[in-house]
């Protein structure tokens, strides 16, 4: 056990703390100190309390005359402390994990934060420095911003930094491995941040209710990788690979791993390149010349349908729903249904033409 310090006081705040009165202060215990326009008095801890137990005849009376000092005493301050601490205790510990290392540490750490992340380089300058966004950064990553609102490890925010440490451990075992692949960039940022949403879906409730450690994050990040190569062959290239990321296949094979979803995906852009073909058609020609060019660009084969673009009354949103329908069920009734709406958006624009020249 290491003993305390011995401490050095004035009498009159020896008598305030523990009700040892001035003539029980020795003067053996002075202090000189020509700094000082106080008398200090040097005592060790055990010498203290020995004292106040003589002076006050039992320890119990003791504590009741520090209790009672405590009682009378305003805690405004403190309490008003405390409630910092509770409201911005995760703002705090987070702005000291990311900024508070030493600097060959935060250039290693900037750079995985950053790395292939969509972020405002006017707010990431000032990095680390008083004026900065601290908010702005935990924004950058999901992991951070569940950690900001206090949504890990059960709200233990000791526990929950270092679950965010864990995963930016994991995130630089992932890049070095990634990079160390003879892959063209977009499929090695592709692969990357995949795997991160993958990693995130996977482990979202584990990381609500307890700490991630480094091993469990690569174990998951592994299998989320490989599933992500293979909807990468599966959808042959790039571009295709762009179209599929955001229908639902996609995410439900990355949680599943289940091989009928990959089936799906195929007939996916099967579909999508039928649609593309038919509209592609010679007899279509004089169609494609009237359509407006957002009705066009929902009928390519390489045109992202999100599902916030299937709600409204515009004739963009009700093709959009009928394509949506025809590429996620397969029944031939929506294609007739796309070509419906196409043929008639061509006859009314051809129509008001005509009533223009006339």
């Amino acid at each position: 056990m290491v003993p305390l310090p011995p401490v050095q006081l004035p009498d009159y705040e020896i008598e305030e703390l523990w009700g040892i009165g001035k003539e029980c202060v020795l003067e053996s215990h002075r202090v000189s100190d020509d700094q000082s326009t106080e008398q200090l008095y040097k005592y060790t801890w055990k010498e203290l309390h020995n004292i106040a137990v003589l002076q006050h005849e039992h320890l119990g009376n003791v504590m009741k005359y520090v209790l009672r000092k405590q009682f009378v005493n305003s805690h405004d301050e403190l309490e008003w402390m405390y409630h910092q601490y509770c409201r911005f205790r995760f703002q705090w510990m987070f702005a000291y994990w990311l900024f508070g290392v030493s600097k060959p540490c935060s250039r290693n750490l900037r750079r995985i934060y950053l790395w292939w992340q969509t972020y405002s380089k006017k707010k990431t300058f000032c990095w680390g420095t008083a004026g900065c966004d601290v908010q702005y950064f935990a924004s950058l990553h999901r992991v951070t911003e569940d950690y900001w609102r206090g949504k890990l490890a059960k709200g233990d925010e000791t526990l929950g930094i270092r679950t965010v440490e864990n995963y930016f451990s994991m995130c630089k075992s992932l890049l070095a491995w990634i990079l160390g692949r003879s892959w063209g960039r977009l499929k090695q940022k592709k692969v990357y941040l995949d795997t991160l949403e993958g990693v995130y879906r996977e482990l979202k409730l584990e990381m609500q209710g307890s700490l991630i450690v480094h091993e469990h994050f690569w174990q998951v990040a592994k299998v989320q990788m490989t599933r992500v190569c293979k909807l990468e062959e599966t959808a042959v290239n790039y571009v295709n690979w762009r179209i599929i990321d955001s229908v639902p296949y996609y995410r439900l094979y990355m949680a599943s791993g289940n091989p009928s979803y990959l089936e799906q995906i195929k007939r996916f852009l099967w579909r999508k390149r039928m649609i593309n073909n038919w509209i592609l058609q010679e007899e279509n020609h004089w169609m494609r010349q009237l359509l407006s060019d957002d009705l066009i660009q929902l009928l390519e084969f390489d045109a992202k349908i999100c599902e916030d673009m299937l709600h409204g009354d515009s004739l963009s949103a009700h093709l959009s729903r009928t394509i949506w329908l025809y590429l996620h069920s397969g029944e031939q009734h929506y294609m007739e249904a796309v070509k419906e709406i196409v043929l008639e958006c061509a006859k009314a624009r051809l129509n008001f033409y005509m009533s223009m020249v006339l």
